[in-house]
């Protein structure tokens, strides 16, 4: 009887665990969300924690919650031990599932002029406080600056080996070096710049403030008059003309690739074009994306200005930000703070090569943007607020950027609206307005506009407001006639002067002229050849059919000579050769599409109802390609090297 007992125990144990469990279950816990994250995602060694600018909601009904905890509290002093770049912070709430967010924990940063906390300062042995060397009126000497690595530095009278700065544990050395003053400190190679003035400063009732901007450059570096072109050395020249101490110079992005000389230097002309120009900031655009995440990070490491962008966000978890890239800078001319935030178009990453954009987060701005500009009013002291988006702000040519009218709105934090001037890029069209009082510019592509805004500050309650703004596009290549002398020096360097003395050598002579659209036709063409000609190195496949899309083209093709650096104005992308398995309605779809262009040699043969077609990585990679393929495999070789191979077998006398 025992054992039957036993037996009958075992049948029932899991019939009485269920009904417990059914009866007696613990309900299914809430999930919080993080509506916004701290204003500060970055602290240094021996920096507190401050939660500021979080925002948790409730996930269902978006109800904001107050009683819930962190894992590190307001005031935590970070650690040696925290160092890393995902440092993780859980956030915890009664009957909710924990989250959580990263920050960055990096080692102690020198400091910047800017920066310094009460500071003794010395001059002429006499030991004055910080706030009598501000830019404020009435006082002996007024200090200002900011970091600037390589930029000019103003001219001074007074005696430097007089002066000394020193900020906790930080000793900091003032040099002269002609009429420059720099200091440093003796952990850093960092140089930081300031102007001295022995004279009573007070701020100028009104100023009036230049910007100038350019955007998707597409590394075109040299003076193109065929397609009125400025080029960066008159465009440099222009600039340093107009500007004064007032003026900022932005960039929109998209610097990079696309012209010979920055496409065989992987940037590098360009960036030093840049420095030598002297931007203030540059706003990430798509096509930094093209030669892959380390070439950004050297990017950010080579130039002098900060890589800007509020809503790039690493997609494991959509919201660390890459190291290489700031959400805003800071920058001070003459006594007026402006800050400058930076952001790309939402979902952006569908131009950008599938095996990179998935790495990365790219949602809307907006919400990112008056936090920051909130921020940088209130915390910061800023003056001025600009939002540069490499974003078209509207379809068109005309029209309005309702899409970000919020931020045209008042601030409720600062009774100011969150930005005073945009800036647009992507679409490579030059455009113009006011919408809701803020003005707004982008200046076209390629060099052949710069755009300008004026803004007139006037100085109410100690500070600068923006009263007004007017945005100017002009034509860059009938406004500039002289190259700068500093840039056309770079071009002479060693590492550059024989790759360009080759830019201009013939690769083809083409018999007639062909537009974006049928040259797109001639490249299918090359890569259905190619692949069919080399089919060892593409795994022995037949390809019955070849696609691109023609936006991968970038410029016509006039009759005549193709040079080298022609080829990369119309063919720029470092996109592979991929093959694809496709069904019949794959096939279909791509020939319907407006989106490419398509080649084949009569009907495609199909086994087990497949066929190959050739096409390039950003096509199969493509967020959409599941339309267009059944499976896809990219080999080590660009459609332009296939390009040229045809080109010269000569195969197709008819070019």
């Amino acid at each position: 009887m025992k054992k039957l007992n036993n037996a009958w125990l075992l049948l029932i144990a899991p019939i009485s665990i269920c009904l417990f469990g059914c009866v007696y279950s613990t309900p299914s816990k809430k999930e919080l969300r993080i509506y916004s994250y701290p204003h500060k995602t970055q602290f240094e060694i021996g920096e507190a924690f401050s939660s500021e600018g979080l925002v948790v909601v409730d996930n269902k009904t978006s109800e904001q919650l107050k009683d819930y905890s962190t894992s590190i509290s307001d005031g935590y002093v970070f650690k040696q031990a925290d160092k890393s770049d995902a440092f993780k912070i859980t956030i915890s709430k009664e009957s909710y599932k924990d989250i959580s967010f990263t920050v960055r924990v990096i080692a102690k940063i020198s400091p910047e002029l800017t920066k310094l906390t009460a500071p003794i300062i010395s001059i002429n042995n006499n030991v004055v406080s910080w706030n009598s060397v501000s830019h404020a009126s009435g006082y002996l000497y007024s200090i200002t600056g900011e970091k600037n690595k390589s930029g000019s530095l103003t001219s001074t009278s007074l005696d430097v080996s007089t002066l000394s700065l020193a900020d906790g544990d930080y000793s900091i050395s003032v040099i002269a070096k002609g009429d420059n003053i720099y200091y440093s400190d003796s952990d850093s190679s960092n140089v930081v710049n300031f102007s001295i003035s022995s004279s009573p400063i007070d701020p100028p009732s009104n100023i009036d403030m230049s910007i100038y901007y350019i955007n998707d450059t597409h590394g075109s570096f040299i003076r193109d008059a065929d397609n009125y072109e400025a080029g960066i050395s008159y465009i440099s020249k222009y600039i340093k003309t107009h500007r004064d101490k007032y003026s900022l110079t932005l960039s929109g992005g998209d610097m990079f690739q696309g012209g010979y000389e920055s496409n065989e230097t992987r940037g590098q002309i360009m960036i030093e074009a840049m420095n030598e120009i002297g931007f203030d900031a540059m706003s990430l655009g798509n096509h930094e994306f093209d030669w892959g995440e380390k070439a950004i990070e050297t990017f950010a490491t080579s130039l002098d200005c900060d890589i800007i962008s509020c809503n790039t966000f690493y997609s494991s978890d959509n919201l660390t930000r890459p190291s290489w890239l700031s959400p805003y800078t800071i920058v001070q001319k003459s006594g007026v703070k402006i800050g400058i935030i930076g952001a790309i178009q939402e979902g952006i990453e569908t131009s950008i090569t599938g095996s990179i954009s998935d790495k990365f987060y790219f949602p809307s701005a907006n919400s990112y943007i008056k936090e920051y500009s909130t921020y940088l009013r209130k915390d910061k002291g800023c003056d001025v607020i600009i939002a540069s988006f490499h974003d078209k702000g509207f379809e068109g040519s005309s029209g309005e950027p309702s899409k970000f009218s919020d931020l045209t709105q008042t601030d409720p934090s600062t009774n100011l609206k969150y930005v005073d001037a945009m800036f647009f890029a992507h679409d490579h069209i030059s455009k113009k307005g006011t919408y809701n009082g803020v003005p707004y510019l982008e200046a076209g592509s390629n060099g052949k506009y710069i755009g300008i805004m004026n803004l007139s500050l006037s100085y109410q309650n100690n500070r600068y407001l923006v009263s007004s703004g007017t945005p100017n596009v002009i034509y860059a290549y009938s406004n500039t006639s002289e190259a700068d002398p500093n840039i056309e020096a770079i071009t002479q360097k060693e590492e550059y002067s024989d790759m360009i003395a080759h830019a201009d050598d013939s690769i083809y002579t083409f018999s007639k002229y062909y537009s974006r659209e049928s040259f797109t036709y001639v490249v299918c063409q090359a890569m259905y050849w190619y692949v069919n000609s080399h089919k060892s190195e593409f795994d022995n496949v037949t390809i019955y059919f070849a696609s691109h899309n023609t936006g991968g083209i970038r410029s016509t093709v006039d009759a005549g000579e193709m040079t080298r650096r022609k080829l990369i104005k119309v063919f720029p992308f470092d996109n592979l050769l991929s093959i694809q398995e496709c069904n019949s309605t794959n096939i279909s779809n791509m020939e319907e599409s407006s989106y490419y262009r398509t080649y084949k040699e009569g009907n495609p043969v199909y086994v087990n109802g497949l066929t190959h077609a050739v096409s390039i990585s950003y096509i199969t990679e493509y967020k959409y390609a599941k339309y267009y393929q059944q499976s896809y495999k990219n080999y080590d070789i660009t459609a332009r090297a296939a390009l040229v191979a045809y080109l010269l077998s000569g195969v197709n006398p008819n070019l």
